[in-house]
């Protein structure tokens, strides 16, 4: 079997029985079914559905497995000799190297697309291309693995992979739903609270797919605890408006909401007074140093090196230990005072002449550590000269174990690429939104459009930041309320402030009732919940 390093780079992490026995059980319904596995590895799939097979009366079955690795096919052959075994990269195999087969099933390489390079990226998007998805180069390999799988299928055929939670979230996965919405007649989602492979820090869904040759007419959204509940687990599949998953006005994820608070969230969506936090603003990631440690200095640190004062740019690095709307100079002066690395050491291209002699001796310091060296900072210029600082009207966490702040920049302070910079447009102030932003609904927004992570954090991306919903406020109280939150927060009353926010905003400006706020706020719960189990 193929080393942990090894298991990675190809991608490869292997599939438990009750995963195989599951989407075989659903892919393989007759005795002359046929079955291929694209990524066979140690042939748990091929030796489930010829079980299976057998099962249904059936001594001889047809079963196909491609694998780039060796080793892995050589544990497929112990299983059984009867297995047809192809080594080779699958996207170098086309339609009619295999027969066509009645079910696909199988588990594809989760490779990144940092490690997702070269002629094996070039081959993937080819053959992707070849049927009609244009992916763009950020793409990982699940991707354009699916796509090419459908090459294989009868007319009639199905369709049953574990894919990564990428294909609910991610912008490229739009693609690939769009390309099965085109084929199969019926595609269903199977989403687990309960991680599917631990040793992923990428979450994971099964994708059904049936009818392979016809337009998609019934698209659906099965939640479920865990695999092994699965079979037995008494939901109904939950009916997906096909035409929003086609343009990508909402993610699979809102399907996991009770209907009554799916309902009232889509119809707040309409009212006026709530926008996207993109239409007013622009969310962008914080500077980029290349080494935070050495690019951010204590107030001890910058006078041991006498850096002068016009090189360092007060700088906030987290919103961990903050609570409040509105980041102020005391906020940031309690953290110099303790001793926190508080500034960044910022030297623009137009101050790279005559440097002090303090600033010299600590740029020695980190060409001595080999700082310089970093991949950010020798693409440069000018190595120590970090771009794109910028000072925003507001920022935004970034991953967050509960829910997202949005705090104001109270004194033109600047952030790394750990927290997101907003910056408003003209016209548009900060106030109403921050406001708004600690309301049941836009928290609720922010799990909805955000994705998890491992251990449940909270990731916002950029574009995801900018399509959380936001019910603004009255404009008339939208200081008073900023200010009142600030209270409350600060002193930790988190609860108080939902239900301010609540009352201000969602009761006084769009008249729902206190029923309707509590719907939303346990939807937000519940969603948080489902993503702290991850």
């Amino acid at each position: 079997m193929a080393t942990a390093t090894q298991q990675k780079a190809l991608g490869a992490f292997y599939t438990a029985d009750p995963i195989a026995r599951f989407l075989v059980n659903w892919a393989v319904r007759r005795a002359d079914d046929t079955v291929l596995d694209p990524s066979c590895g140690d042939g748990v799939f091929l030796s489930a559905a010829a079980g299976r097979i057998n099962y249904l009366g059936n001594r001889f079955p047809r079963t196909w497995g491609v694998d780039i690795d060796s080793v892995a096919l050589q544990s497929a052959r112990l299983r059984s000799s009867e297995f047809d075994l192809i080594q080779k990269d699958f996207f170098s195999i086309r339609a009619g190297d295999i027969p066509p087969v009645t079910a696909v099933v199988g588990n594809p390489p989760f490779i990144r697309y940092q490690t997702f390079t070269g002629e094996q990226r070039a081959d993937a998007l080819r053959c992707a291309l070849e049927l009609g998805v244009k992916l763009p180069q950020l793409s990982s390999s699940w991707a354009p693995f699916l796509v090419h799988a459908t090459a294989f299928i009868q007319l009639g055929g199905r369709l049953g992979m574990v894919a990564p939670a990428e294909l609910v979230h991610a912008q490229y996965a739009r693609e690939v739903l769009r390309f099965l919405l085109r084929k199969f007649k019926r595609i269903n989602v199977r989403m687990f609270q309960k991680k599917m492979f631990a040793e992923l820090s990428e979450d994971t869904v099964l994708l059904l797919c049936e009818n392979f040759g016809e337009r998609c007419d019934w698209f659906s959204v099965t939640p479920a605890t865990s695999i092994e509940d699965a079979e037995t687990d008494d939901k109904c599949p939950i009916p997906v408006d096909i035409e929003a998953v086609k343009c990508g006005r909402h993610r699979l994820t809102r399907y996991l909401l009770p209907h009554k608070a799916r309902h009232l969230y889509e119809s707040m969506t309409a009212q006026r007074g709530v926008l996207r936090l993109g239409d007013a603003a622009d969310v962008g990631i914080g500077y980029v140093t290349g080494c935070n440690d050495y690019f951010h200095l204590s107030i001890n640190q910058a006078r041991s090196w006498r850096i002068p004062s016009r090189y360092l740019e007060p700088a906030v690095l987290s919103l961990g230990d903050f609570h409040g709307t509105v980041l102020r100079r005391s906020d940031w002066t309690r953290l110099v005072e303790n001793g926190s690395k508080t500034y960044l050491l910022h030297v623009p291209p137009s101050k790279t002449r005559d440097l002090a002699r303090g600033l010299s001796e600590y740029l020695q310091h980190g060409k001595a550590r080999r700082v310089h060296g970093h991949f950010k900072c020798r693409v440069r210029d000018t190595w120590y000269s970090v771009p794109h600082v910028r000072v925003g009207d507001a920022f935004l966490s970034y991953m967050s174990g509960s829910s997202p702040k949005l705090v104001a920049n109270g004194a033109r302070f600047v952030a790394p690429n750990t927290l997101h910079i907003v910056r408003f447009a003209l016209g548009w102030q900060w106030k109403p939104f921050v406001a708004g932003w600690y309301s049941s609904f836009t928290r609720l927004s922010c799990e909805l459009e955000g994705h998890p992570l491992g251990g449940g954090m909270l990731k916002l991306e950029p574009s995801e930041a900018e399509s959380v919903l936001v019910a603004l406020p009255f404009p008339r109280d939208s200081a008073r309320l900023v200010y009142e939150l600030d209270c409350l927060l600060r002193g930790k009353d988190f609860s108080a402030a939902m239900d301010l926010a609540d009352r201000s905003v969602l009761r006084c400006r769009f008249g729902l009732s206190n029923s309707e706020c509590v719907t939303l706020r346990d939807a937000a719960r519940q969603m948080e919940t489902w993503r702290m189990h991850k």
